[in-house]
This record gives C-alpha cells, sequence and structure tokens, in this order.
C-alpha cells in the first residue's frame, strides 16, 4: 500500500498526526506519529508513491485499534 493511501485511510477512521524531524523518530528516520482514541502508532515519513511493508501496516493498524481486514486493496 502506498504511503499515501494508508495515511488517508487512517484519517478517514479518525487519526491524526504529529510530524517528528529526522531523527526523533525511530532509527533516525524522519516519522509520523498517528493517534487514535488513546492509542498511538509511529509511522516511517516516506514519499507518498512508495509502497509501505505489509507487515508494518498490519502492525501500525493492530496498534491503533483498527482492522486489518478493512485496509483498501486485494481481498
Amino acid at each position: 500500500m502506498e504511503s499515501s493511501t494508508f495515511r488517508k485511510w487512517l484519517a478517514e477512521r479518525g487519526c491524526t498526526f504529529d510530524q517528528h524531524p529526522t531523527g526523533q523518530g525511530t532509527h533516525g528516520i524522519a516519522s509520523v506519529t498517528a493517534h487514535r482514541e488513546g492509542r498511538k502508532a509511529v509511522i516511517p515519513l516516506v514519499g507518498s508513491r512508495k509502497r509501505l511493508d505489509p507487515r508494518q501496516v498490519k502492525e501500525i493498524v493492530e496498534s491503533l485499534g483498527l482492522d486489518p481486514s478493512d485496509l483498501p486493496g486485494k481481498k
């Protein structure tokens, strides 16, 4: 899934985002923290057309209390 599609999907489900400069995220990579209903997950900040690792997407979705089966794409 592309980064922009994923962030749009998260926003549609009530997530808000805090952007962090390089070095304050994970392993010195610029990142965004997604917040939803008291939960949070760190998302690497990559180009909007870059594809994210499906395992990482699933982990983020579950951390935010969302259902991975609702993700857009192949069913």
